[in-house]
């Protein structure tokens, strides 16, 4: 996937996301474009995503979260358990 996307590949498996950026995009724009996030660095969110080449998935969390956003691609098994893992938490 990175490699046919150009992006970046991070499995999430053992990846620890910080509880408070899973309060920046909401559950359920989470799941339905199959992202999380997982770092913020100024005006920069970074994302994991199956889908990289979503732009309607990008726009959103840019203007969800007021941030310009640095992507990763992640499996959509990882992703989907990191989702319920980090949101079970942050409900």
């Amino acid at each position: 996937l990175s490699l046919q996307y150009g992006f970046p590949y991070l499995p999430l498996e053992h990846y620890e996301i910080p509880k408070e950026l899973v309060k920046i995009i909401p559950k359920q724009v989470a799941s339905q474009y199959c992202l999380i996030p997982i770092d913020k660095i100024g005006s920069t969110l970074t994302i994991a995503m199956a889908n990289p080449l979503n732009p309607q998935a990008i726009d959103d969390v840019e203007y969800i979260s007021n941030s310009d956003v640095q992507i990763f691609v992640a499996t959509a098994s990882d992703i989907r358990k990191a989702i319920e893992r980090c949101y079970a938490e942050n409900p």
